[in-house]
């Protein structure tokens, strides 16, 4: 039932990466995209497996699909020194791109481009080679590792976090680490992952650990401490399900298989999100139909550490019926932290809200509230007179009379439904609000009680009875006829009067 599931709305977020730091990678691998366009950064990909060993001059070679011609495309080459700093070999240099001679099956575009590496100038080194491509006026880039001569020192890059500059990361129940590990004889790398909680973001990853070996790293000095033993591509996944919500410095200790001294350290400006929001409904829970929308606000709803900020709201309003629930509204988004009800709605409802925040953790809440309908109005007129409940009426002198009800009144919702049934001695005659009444054959009564129900789609109703009467029709003479009557009575005797003096006045003759 409705009335016992929370809405689930799957929320799927894609993160662009940037990164322009030699140990992050910020791009994925699979260079094929059907839903890119103008608003998303270049692709990019090496034709080359790199971690490899170069000697002499090595052509590196790449691409870029972008749905415009890139602005800009630059190499850097970053060597990883023997204290795990990067540190530039090169500063970055432009490249040139020309077109692909091979066709993008998604309608994108393709260029090529290529450089070349001088070994020689580079010795002994664990080097990160980094391409940056900028396409309407987003950036992204693409990094690997090669080794030159004989270097003991390995390296890692990672996908899909952000460098500090940049976003912060943001994690719940657990930490996917994705990338790829190098080494020049091909032994796993030692990766350590460290949390270390901190009052706010600003200081954050602040504190630069003067640690030289994974040995000197105790468990008392962070929340969590995890180990991995890495080697080519790698994804791993750390339980950070016992973590309270804040800030926090996520630190990356590298070394290699041999050795336990740190190579490499990267901090990484966290955020952990573990705890549920709260999900809150104010408004009233009672209330009469037209009498104005209902609101119900949810800006009460909050996460108990980061606050409102990202919150995502989904509201799902049913009808409760003695047949079951009838889902009437469904809505969602960020911006929504309210609901309205249009008041021309009646009856016994359910609002439901699901409060979710980035991280996916949600809490779920509901309210019950009822709308009283308002009954309709019922009026009555007969042969052009308006009448109410109670009145007495007598009919004009006429065969019919016109019945109207179309004026009855009610909420606009209910108006364009209402029925009318009209009664004639509280027997059903008529349907319908425009009528003609005629007076029943078999009743020679003078009066008749006429009775108009007028009933609304919730089957809540308003009645008028009236008396109406007429004039004894079958016993009475029509006055014209009478008056006809007395007119030839008149003239008759008139005529029988004058004729008799006329014979009386005759005179005699004497004989």
């Amino acid at each position: 039932m409705w009335s016992k599931q929370a809405v689930l709305i799957s929320l799927l977020i894609m993160l662009s990466i940037h990164s322009s730091d030699s140990f992050i990678d910020g791009d994925n691998h699979q260079f094929y995209s059907d839903t890119i366009d103008n608003s998303d950064p270049p692709l990019l990909g090496f034709d080359q497996e790199l971690g490899m060993t170069i000697a002499g001059n090595e052509v590196i070679s790449g691409f870029t699909v972008s749905s415009t011609l890139p602005d800009s495309t630059e190499w850097q080459i970053i060597r990883l020194s023997n204290d795990g700093i990067p540190a530039n070999v090169t500063n970055p240099v432009s490249l040139e791109i020309s077109p692909s001679s091979s066709n993008q099956d998604d309608g994108l575009s393709r260029w090529v481009w290529e450089f070349t590496i001088d070994s020689s100038s580079i010795t002994n080194c664990t080097c990160f080679i980094t391409v940056s491509s900028t396409a309407n006026h987003l950036s992204s880039s693409i990094s690997s590792v090669f080794f030159t001569g004989v270097t003991n020192k390995p390296a890692l890059i990672i996908d899909g976090w952000t460098n500090l500059n940049e976003d912060y990361l943001a994690f719940s129940d657990h930490i996917d680490i994705t990338g790829r590990a190098f080494s020049q004889d091909n032994l796993p790398v030692d990766l350590l992952i460290m949390a270390i909680s901190s009052d706010n973001s600003a200081n954050a990853c602040s504190d630069n650990h003067e640690i030289s070996s994974l040995d000197g790293i105790s468990g008392d000095s962070s929340e969590f401490i995890n180990n991995f033993s890495l080697f080519g591509d790698f994804s791993e996944s750390v339980d950070s399900s016992m973590l309270e919500d804040g800030w926090f410095s996520l630190w990356l200790f590298i070394s290699s298989h041999q050795s336990s001294s740190i190579i490499q350290s990267q901090c990484f400006v966290s955020k952990i999100d573990n705890s549920n929001p709260v999900a809150i409904i104010e408004g009233e829970i009672s209330s009469t139909e037209g009498d104005g929308n209902l609101i119900f606000d949810a800006g009460s709803s909050y996460d108990q550490y980061w606050g409102k900020e990202g919150l995502n709201y989904v509201w799902t309003l049913v009808s409760l019926e003695n047949s079951g629930t009838t889902l009437m509204e469904i809505k969602e988004g960020t911006e929504i932290s309210y609901f309205t009800v249009q008041d021309d709605i009646s009856g016994n409802f359910e609002l439901s809200l699901l409060v979710s925040d980035e991280r996916g953790n949600t809490d779920y809440t509901s309210i019950s509230f009822s709308v009283e309908n308002l009954p309709p109005v019922a009026k009555l007129i007969v042969s052009d007179q308006s009448l109410t409940d109670g009145d007495k009426f007598e009919l004009p002198d006429l065969k019919e009379w016109k019945l109207d009800a179309s004026n009855s009144i009610d909420t606009a919702n209910d108006l364009d439904g209402l029925r009318c049934v009209w009664k004639i001695n509280f027997r059903t005659i008529y349907e319908g609000c425009e009528r003609t009444l005629l007076w029943p054959e078999d009743d020679t009564n003078d009066t008749l009680l006429l009775t108009l129900e007028v009933i609304d789609d919730d089957d809540d109703f308003s009645t008028i009875t009236v008396e109406l009467s007429r004039s004894n029709q079958g016993n009475e003479i029509p006055i014209a006829i009478i008056v006809l009557l007395i007119s030839i009575l008149f003239f008759v005797s008139s005529v029988f009067y004058s004729r008799r003096a006329d014979d009386m006045e005759i005179p005699k003759w004497n004989d």
